[in-house]
């Protein structure tokens, strides 16, 4: 397995995966027809104009298919810490390959390279597969809390804090 930064070129192999992602890891968390109507192709838009704005590797299996991503960068907003992991997304078909946790390792490492000593993440409450993840990789849950809204339907996230020092 590799990982490595993302290229413009990937857009569509990063939309892929996002959307598998997200059909599996939501499933009874966001509305079924919203997961259905997920399209490849905004998603790959989408991804065109994300990869300006902040870090995203690529996981790669080893046979060279890209089945993972994840993306860091400054906080959205006056959080806990300076830093963000905005995303970390596997295609279902690598879950439990170690992709997820070569990405995390990652993504840590550029953030505390980026000057960032601590990052926090939102991630799905209802989401037990990637809180799961998230703690054994050494996040915290901190209190923090905020619903979003997908497909109609509120969507509760808890906040994750962890410091980047070694």
């Amino acid at each position: 397995m590799e990982v490595r930064p993302a290229t413009l070129a990937e857009a569509s192999a990063l939309a892929r995966v996002h959307v598998a992602a997200w059909r599996s890891a939501y499933a009874g968390v966001m509305p079924d027809a919203y997961l259905a109507g997920l399209d490849e192709a905004r998603f790959t838009l989408g991804w065109e104009t994300a990869l300006d704005d902040g870090t995203t590797f690529v996981g790669l299996s080893d046979e060279g298919g890209l089945d993972g991503f994840v993306t860091v960068g400054d906080a959205h907003d006056d959080g806990p810490a300076t830093g963000e992991l905005w995303a970390l997304n596997v295609h279902p078909e690598a879950f439990g390959s170690g992709l997820g946790t070569l990405l995390h390792t990652a993504a840590l490492a550029r953030l505390a390279a980026d000057g960032h000593e601590s990052a926090y993440l939102w991630v799905a409450r209802d989401n037990p597969r990637a809180r799961r993840f998230y703690e054994r990789e050494g996040w915290v849950a901190d209190g923090g809390a905020k619903d979003d809204v997908f497909g109609g339907a509120s969507v509760p996230e808890i906040r994750y804090v962890r410091s980047l020092r070694e």
